[in-house]
């Protein structure tokens, strides 16, 4: 009797071949969808848009989205003590 013991402990949850975070746009735009009556359209783009993400994290490191929400300067990013990340020179 074996326990099962996952082979990668940070890997997000997967539904199917999609990831959690890939989901989540697809779902979105699924609703969204939904609500203004272009379910068709903007299921295309969700599937088109999930598509990118996938292949734009392909071979990246797990944070790799953050990072570049972070180097786009997002603004939900702030953090206390930290440039922006939109400054791209710093000079004291």
């Amino acid at each position: 009797m074996g326990a099962f013991i996952p082979r990668y402990m940070d890997a997000l949850p997967q539904i199917l071949w999609w990831e959690l975070d890939e989901l989540v746009i697809l779902f979105l735009s699924f609703f969204l969808g939904l609500i203004t009556r272009q379910l068709t359209t903007l299921l295309i783009v969700g599937v088109i848009s999930t598509f990118i993400l996938a292949k734009l994290k392909n071979g990246k490191s797990d944070g790799f989205i953050f990072h570049l929400a972070y180097w786009y300067g997002v603004p939900s990013f702030a953090i206390k003590g930290v440039p922006s990340g939109a400054i791209r020179e710093l000079v004291e």
